[in-house]
């Protein structure tokens, strides 16, 4: 009994020390360098694209409309093998725009694979100084380019900004908004106190000397996660690496319109992440560990737990309405954040329980078992 009393608060403990950190960290304040107009790098934004007829225009709408000059920006969009009319509605939208340019992926190059292979194809394209990553379901600001290029001194070779899902009228989506800005934030505070996590793989920037440094993705060992691959590839190369929150960084995702879906997308997750540094590791098992520590603790001193509950929550959503105002975010309802902590305790058991089921991950309409995702 005591030992899983000690277990449980030495758990709790530490989980509100990293609350507490991070929520005094985000405010920590992020230098920037600044690009004089005249001196506007050549940059080329690499998108792949599958089965993306739903939001393929809510995507390149925005990309059209971001704020960089025309003659110094190519879009180069792989169509990854697409079933649908992805391919045709490109072709529609870019007839009268000669920066976008269209590629029909059909080749494995190397070891890339899914989407690190489109990256792979499309970076040998590409003609610019940095290449932009980011996703078909991202809307992205206006000021995308030069915010994540404003951070580029000369020994960074890799940026990323903030993604959330954009909240639309419906509970699920906002409460998935709520979930990424709030992750998102750990990440922040983490990286404004010099630990390194991840690059965020649909909003971010890699130097092109930097990324042709570790061979490109048909160089790189495969994984899902392959935004991470890249960033560990880079750093071990001793190159720098910024992340970023703020408005003009902020990416929009839709948001995943089942749950079945999300646990999918958690899986492959959780897979990738069993190649973060130890320290993310065990932040992540932490995480997954409080509601089952708070539980417990609910059996030998209910009140006490209940209390603490309650604390965690009060951070938690002083925390959420720092990163909301940051980014420029309408603030989420007090009832929403509420909520908001009902889904947390659902998502991360189910998650934990899906992770283990022998179920393979959906992605992109193919099917990834476990050994083919790492």
């Amino acid at each position: 009994m005591w030992v899983i009393i000690t277990i449980s608060i030495a758990v709790v403990a530490v989980f509100f020390s990293i609350q507490l950190l991070s929520l005094f960290a985000i405010d920590k304040s992020q230098k920037r360098l600044n690009n004089p107009d005249n001196h506007l790098p050549k940059v080329s934004i690499l998108l792949a694209a599958r089965n993306e007829e739903k939001l393929i225009r809510r995507s390149l709408f925005a990309i059209d409309a971001l704020h960089y000059p025309k003659d110094k920006l190519e879009i180069l969009i792989g169509d990854d093998d697409s079933d649908d009319k992805t391919n045709q509605l490109v072709k529609e939208f870019i007839i009268d725009k000669p920066h976008f340019k269209l590629f029909s992926i059909n080749e494995q190059l190397g070891k890339a694979r899914g989407k690190a292979n489109v990256l792979a194809h499309l970076a040998h394209k590409a003609t610019g100084e940095f290449y932009f990553i980011t996703d078909i379901d991202v809307k992205l600001p206006n000021n995308w380019i030069q915010s994540l290029l404003n951070q580029f001194k000369e020994k960074i070779a890799i940026v990323s900004g903030t993604s959330t899902c954009e909240p639309t009228s419906s509970l699920f989506s906002k409460l998935q908004s709520i979930d990424w800005l709030h992750f998102m934030g750990y990440i922040q505070s983490f990286a404004n106190i010099g630990i390194a996590c991840t690059s965020v793989g649909n909003n971010m920037a890699v130097r092109a000397k930097a990324y042709w440094e570790t061979g490109g993705y048909e160089n790189i060992d495969f994984s899902i996660t392959e935004d991470y691959k890249l960033f560990k590839e880079v750093t071990e190369r001793g190159w720098g690496w910024r992340t970023i929150l703020d408005a003009d960084s902020l990416g929009m995702a839709w948001h995943i319109p089942s749950f079945r879906e999300m646990l999918h997308q958690r899986k492959r997750w959780l897979i990738g992440a069993q190649e973060l540094p130890l320290l993310w590791k065990f932040l992540i098992i932490l995480y997954g560990l409080f509601v089952p520590a708070v539980i417990a603790l609910l059996f030998f001193a209910p009140i006490n737990a209940l209390l603490l509950w309650l604390l965690k929550t009060v951070i938690q959503t002083l925390y959420i309405k720092k990163l909301s105002k940051k980014v420029g975010l309408v603030p989420y309802s007090v009832s929403n954040l509420l909520v908001y902590e009902i889904y947390l305790i659902i998502n991360t058991l189910s998650t934990a329980v899906f992770y283990f089921l022998p179920i393979p991950s959906i992605w992109k309409g193919r099917t990834y078992h476990k050994s083919d995702l790492t």
